[in-house]
């Protein structure tokens, strides 16, 4: 990297934005992405808008076989219609999950027919006010920590066998946060909705790169988008939205690296990093955000305790 290009990413506005990611795709190696994904299975939850859908229609113009994770079924049916207009030899498939419900994910993993060798963790929420599932999570970390960590556990045996790989879309967000498992569980005098997003993508970091040290035969990434225009991103977060609207990347440019990552060749069984425009970054960057070995330790045994009804 060029000294102009670090300070243009130590700025992070131009790196996060759609100029960021034409520059940093100068380094691109094509040969990455020509590939034929026919007869491989690939698992996208959130899969009816933004980032999931791009994901899911990239894969599916490779050949694979793609299942459309949607909790709401109108939107998921009208995105598997688009996919097929576009591609009308696309081999999509829609199902019903609401990541948020360790029930839900249950069922599902029971009924999800056939292998899976991609597994894309990308629905997410991003509530303006503390509301708790029916299970008694509160529903960001339900939806961004809990569901996820349930169904990959759940598809372990089938990624194992496949010698499967599993991205989790994070966010640039979480860069700005140490580890709070108080605050990652809604346990705050007053609730911060942008925080509590960011907690849970922290979270999920960790919990990836614990993944990794665990399951050698599955390979485990996460991955930032940067800033991407996004139905959450303009219903979320109305303010950056509108501040930001003529420079956000687009769906196809966020979801890149994810894409990436699910089909390159060479990065079978580099596990356990964190990853932007293609590139392994820092989980760090700000010293203070390093959370202590202990509660490392302490995120596993929670997601694992509020899971084990799952595996029962």
């Amino acid at each position: 990297m060029s000294f102009f290009d670090s300070v243009l990413d130590a700025s992070v506005v131009l790196s996060f934005d759609r100029s960021g990611f034409r520059r940093h795709a100068k380094r691109f190696v094509s040969a990455d992405m020509q590939v034929s994904m026919q007869g491989k299975t690939a698992l996208v939850t959130g899969a009816n808008s933004g980032i999931g859908f791009s994901v899911s229609k990239a894969l599916a113009a490779l050949g694979a076989t793609v299942h459309l994770a949607c909790r709401d079924e109108g939107r998921g049916q009208r995105a598997l219609e688009a996919i097929r207009a576009e591609l009308p030899s696309a081999d999509v498939h829609l199902q019903k999950l609401d990541v948020s419900l360790l029930a839900d994910v249950r069922r599902f993993a029971d009924t999800l027919p056939g292998p899976v060798d991609v597994l894309v963790n990308n629905a997410g929420v991003l509530p303006d006010t503390m509301t708790r599932t029916r299970e008694g999570h509160e529903v960001t970390f339900a939806t961004n920590v809990l569901g996820p960590h349930a169904l990959t556990s759940a598809l372990m045996p089938r990624l194992v066998v496949a010698k499967g790989r599993v991205i989790t879309i994070a966010s640039g967000g979480m860069l700005t946060q140490k580890l709070n498992l108080h605050a990652l569980q809604g346990q705050v005098a007053k609730f911060d909705g942008v925080v509590a997003y960011a907690q849970t993508k922290r979270a999920e970091v960790i919990l990836s790169e614990q993944w990794a040290t665990k399951q050698a035969e599955v390979t485990f990434s996460t991955m930032h988008p940067g800033w991407a225009d996004t139905p959450a991103v303009r219903s979320s977060l109305p303010t950056f939205y509108s501040m930001t609207k003529s420079i956000l990347r687009t769906p196809e440019q966020g979801a890149d690296t994810a894409v990436w990552l699910a089909v390159a060749p060479r990065l079978a069984g580099k596990s356990g990093l964190f990853w932007f425009d293609r590139a392994p970054v820092s989980t760090h960057p700000l010293g203070f955000t390093k959370e202590a070995p202990e509660d490392r330790e302490k995120l596993w045994a929670l997601v694992e305790t509020a899971c084990a009804t799952l595996k029962a």
